[in-house]
Formats: C-alpha cells, sequence, structure tokens
C-alpha cells in the first residue's frame, strides 16, 4: 500500500532529506501528534537510500513506524530491539536505545540517525544513553522529530544571602548544551486544526476537585506523587466515578489518566460496581495481559480504561474519542501527550468529537492544546511557547527558597544535571 503526502508532510520530508544529506549538525522536525510522524519517517528513509537507524522510545511506536517502512515495499528493513524479540540489522533498521547504546560497534556503518521523540534526549545528562551512543558511533547527521519540542529546566539562584530555586518550560533549542539547535521544519497544532486535520476537541470542565493545596516536588517541576496518591481518599474517587458516570454518556471510548496505581485499580473498581464496563493497566501490568486488555478497549469490550504510566505516547487509536485527566499537572508536554491521544482523524468517523473531561484543572493552567503555538519572541529571535493563557515559556512556574544544605545540594546537582 502507497500513502499519498499530505503538503506538509511532503515539504517536512524534503526538508529532512535536505538536511540529513548537507546540515552535519543535530536538527529538529516539530510535528504534533496526529500529524503522521510515522509516514515522515518511512518517506525520509525511502529517499536516503543509504543505511539508516531509527531509533524509537517504545516498542509500540517502534512497531508502528517499521509497518509504515514496510508498506513502501522496502524489504531491506529490519528491528533491533530485546523488548520486540528481534535483534536483526539491515540498510534501515528499527531500534530502542536501551537494546544498542551498550553495543556502539554493531551500528558504526549508520551514518544517519532518526531519533523519534527526540525531547527525551537530555544534551545536560552526559552519560545518558543517546549521548553516550552517539559519541560512540559518530553519526555525520541526526534528525530528531517531536511533537513537544521542551523540557522542566530547574535554575538556582541567590538574591542576597538567600537561595532560591525555580523551575520553567523551555525549548529544547535553548537548553545548553544545545544538542538540537535548528528547528529545520514546523507546524503547529493551531494550523493543523485549522486545516482539519486533527479532530476538533471539546473541553468538559469539573470543578469538583480543588488542587490548589497539591505540593510540588522537592524540585518544583511538576506536583509530588505521594501528594497525589494521598489526594485520591475513596471520597474523591466516588466523585470521579460520578464525574465518569456521567461521561459515560457522551462517549464510545474513554481513557483515563491517574496519578497512581491505586487510584486506577479502585477508580476501575467503583464503575464497575455502578454496571460500566471497565478495566485498568499500570507500567507492571504483564505485556501479555496488557495488550489483551487494549485489545479489548479497541474493540469496544471494555469502554473505560484506567491507565497509570501508560498509553500516554504512541497509543494510536483513531476511534478514541473520551479522554478523562484524572492526573494533575505542571507538564505541558505530558498534558499535551495525554489529550494528543484522541485527536487523531477517524476514517471510519469523519464528524469525531473528542471529549475532554478536566477535573485537575490542567485546561486552566496551560491552556487549550489547540491554542498551542511555537512562534518568534516579539523582537527577537528565541522560540518561544505560547496558548491562549498567554507565553508559557521561560515564565517561573515555581520558586521557592531553600533551606536545608540537602535541599540546596539538590538543586545544585539537579541544575548542573
Amino acid at each position: 500500500m502507497k500513502f499519498t503526502l499530505r503538503p506538509y508532510q511532503k515539504q517536512a520530508s524534503e526538508s529532512a532529506v535536505y538536511h540529513l544529506m548537507n546540515y552535519e549538525k543535530p536538527f529538529m522536525l516539530v510535528l504534533p501528534t496526529g500529524s503522521g510522524k510515522s509516514l515522515i519517517i518511512a518517506d525520509i528513509v525511502q529517499k536516503i537510500k543509504e543505511p539508516v537507524l531509527i531509533l524509537q522510545p517504545t516498542k509500540e511506536i517502534l512497531e508502528q513506524n517499521f509497518q509504515k517502512l514496510l508498506s513502501y515495499g522496502i524489504l531491506d528493513v529490519s528491528i533491533y530491539s530485546a523488548s520486540f524479540g528481534q535483534k536483526e540489522i539491515s540498510t534501515f533498521t528499527y531500534a530502542t536505545i536501551g537494546s544498542i547504546y551498550k553495543n556502539p560497534e554493531l551500528f558504526k556503518r549508520f551514518k544517519y540517525i532518526i531519533l523519534d521523540e527526540c525531547h527525551l534526549l537530555n544534551p545536560k545528562n552526559f552519560n545518558g544513553m543517546y549521548n553516550q551512543f552517539f559519541e560512540a558511533i559518530q553519526p555525520k547527521s541526526v534528525c530528531g522529530l517531536t511533537a513537544s519540542p521542551y523540557r522542566m529546566v530547574g535554575k538556582y539562584f541567590s538574591q542576597g544571602d538567600d537561595k532560591f530555586y525555580s523551575q520553567s518550560l523551555q525549548m529544547v533549542n535553548r537548553i545548553y548544551p544545545f544538542f538540537f539547535k535548528k528547528i529545520a521544519f514546523k507546524i503547529d497544532n493551531y494550523t493543523l486544526f485549522k486545516q482539519g486535520y486533527l479532530s476538533p476537541i471539546k473541553y468538559h470542565i469539573s470543578n469538583h476537585f480543588d488542587v490548589s493545596k497539591i505540593k510540588t516536588n522537592t524540585i518544583g517541576g511538576d506536583f509530588d506523587e505521594a501528594e497525589l496518591e494521598r489526594f485520591w481518599s475513596d471520597a474523591r474517587l466516588k466523585k470521579l466515578a460520578a464525574n465518569i458516570a456521567w461521561f459515560d454518556k457522551k462517549v464510545n471510548h474513554n481513557l483515563i489518566f491517574c496519578s497512581s496505581v491505586r487510584q486506577a485499580r479502585r477508580g476501575a473498581e467503583m464503575l464497575r460496581e455502578m454496571g460500566m464496563s471497565a478495566d485498568y493497566i499500570h507500567g507492571k501490568t504483564p505485556m501479555n495481559i496488557r495488550t489483551e486488555k487494549i485489545d479489548a478497549f479497541r474493540e469496544g469490550k471494555i469502554k473505560h480504561m484506567f491507565n497509570m504510566g501508560v498509553l500516554t505516547v504512541g497509543f494510536d487509536f483513531p476511534s478514541l474519542d473520551g479522554i478523562t485527566l484524572a492526573r494533575a499537572t505542571m507538564s505541558l508536554a505530558l498534558y499535551y501527550q495525554m489529550v494528543g491521544r484522541g485527536i487523531r482523524k477517524d476514517p471510519n468517523n469523519p464528524k469525531k468529537l473528542c471529549r475532554v473531561l478536566d477535573i485537575m484543572d490542567n485546561v486552566t493552567r496551560m491552556g487549550m492544546i489547540e491554542s498551542i503555538r511555537i512562534m518568534k519572541e516579539k523582537g527577537g529571535f528565541k522560540d518561544i511557547i505560547m496558548t491562549n493563557v498567554g507565553q508559557i515559556s521561560g515564565v517561573p512556574l515555581t520558586k521557592f527558597k531553600l533551606k536545608s544544605e540537602k535541599a540546596l545540594k539538590k538543586a545544585e546537582n539537579t541544575t548542573k544535571a
């Protein structure tokens, strides 16, 4: 099966090929969730006609993108991934970094690398798997793709005798030592929604939960996990179940994002007690059971799927029309990825509407995802991130005074990491 690329997909592919062949520094393509990154990767690879290593963060995304390349009729392609159960090297090789970074000598032939979800690379972590691998094989060029080209960055500073620590959102091309400095192509959510390539969203905001008193973690980058665990008492879980019971009448498939395994398990139990179809999965759910439950969810045998730490990235289910945000976060990337699971167009339902039930103030805090835009600062050259709530990059999300020596040391180490 041959695919016809959309105009922006063709532009992205052409830009990537040009830069891979002529630009010897890492560069990025910024492509929103649902924009068809797997098709773009397949098109880039079949045009290069030289060995290309395609790095994927998960087994699920790897398999999805691998199948797209096969659809071009290219047979000299393989998978090198322990989690997938295959370790073969071909001209075009899809791999997970955890399976290859300790054996870089096997991949010296690859001068061109495509790195999917490239925001996961931390340029400051010189001992990280990506950095170790790239240093070992010295590729000619690296093309990174991401829907969320930003990370949380900590800053340690002094004012007089007081010492403070803050966290803010920054574009990855503004984070020293600038591994990905150039954006070779970008298209934003606002444009894709406007052009009709993504399903429209309807937000339902619940005010039944007050998250203002939930503390942040010790470095202020997000809400504290232990605090979120304690937040979900059975009384609040009953309110959550009541919200979902109301939402049940509006959606066909509902993916619920949770902040703890207990929240996911108890939430599913309460819905089942109310006569609704529900189940849950989490990071330690055995793979065979996880696959069975996900298949049942896709087939409509399970309507409400609670999940913790699963299905946030790379879960491709075009019929998904309901997202419940039962997890509070200060991370734009996490928030965007959660909502992004439901915005793909459904070829079997052209009028699909993605409904988002937010009970944790995420939309109010960070804005609607269809309003996310990456643009140049006014009168300057830096890339900034804007939503309908205003500029959200470079703005301190938290700022607090550090008192104990332990906290001071942790802040200093985090800033250097």
